[in-house]
């Protein structure tokens, strides 16, 4: 009678292990990606679901591949955080906000203070605002947006291309003009390139 062991390298044998569900690694699921962002960094948000129900707070971060924010004193945690200006690169642990599902929080309205769903509408002129449809109030897009993360350098770089380059005036119509005269024309009636 074969030993355990020779029945188990035999059974190996026939398919490789991965072959089996139960071996196989699990894929991870992307979550489904929202098309339209409602809420921007800097909106004022009310959590409407969830343990942290009632609580507002400014969102400071939106993170769009997992579909989660990062709302001011809201969800607040311990996390182990490396402590500003410290060279010995030493973990600390320090109250910091954690993430919450974009499906929690609503905006709070201008005019009730209260939380609301967003409608999207166009003024007279043309331009697309976000409009509350608690009282249809226009919701202006927060002012943080129009900074920068990273302010933009002033100072030319090594790859700019310096201001007398600029303007400098490589084209002339007149001589372009009398270049394209001088090209022979082929069967097809088409001008042919020169060859310098």
């Amino acid at each position: 009678m074969a030993s355990r062991a020779s029945r188990l390298a035999s059974f190996l044998e026939q398919k490789p292990l991965r072959s089996y569900p139960w071996a196989r690694p699990k894929k991870s699921k992307q979550p489904p990606q929202i098309n339209r962002w409602n809420i921007l960094r800097g909106d004022k948000v009310v959590v409407v679901n969830g343990r942290h129900r009632g609580q507002s707070g400014i969102v400071q971060k939106v993170l769009r591949s997992t579909n989660r924010l990062i709302v001011e004193d809201v969800n607040v945690g311990d996390r182990m955080l490396y402590s500003k200006g410290d060279e010995d690169k030493v973990k600390t642990p320090t109250k910091a906000p954690r993430s919450i599902h974009y499906s929690n929080v609503n905006l709070v309205c201008p005019v009730t203070n209260l939380p609301t769903r967003v409608a999207r509408r166009f003024l007279d002129d043309g331009t697309r605002v976000r409009v509350a449809v608690r009282s249809g109030a226009i919701i202006e897009k927060p002012a943080i947006l129009t900074e920068r993360h990273k302010p933009r350098s002033t100072q030319a770089g090594p790859r700019d291309t310096p201001e007398d380059h600029v303007l400098e005036v490589t084209y002339d119509p007149v001589v372009d003009a009398e270049q394209w005269r001088r090209r022979e024309l082929d069967e097809d009636g088409k001008r042919v390139l020169l060859k310098d």
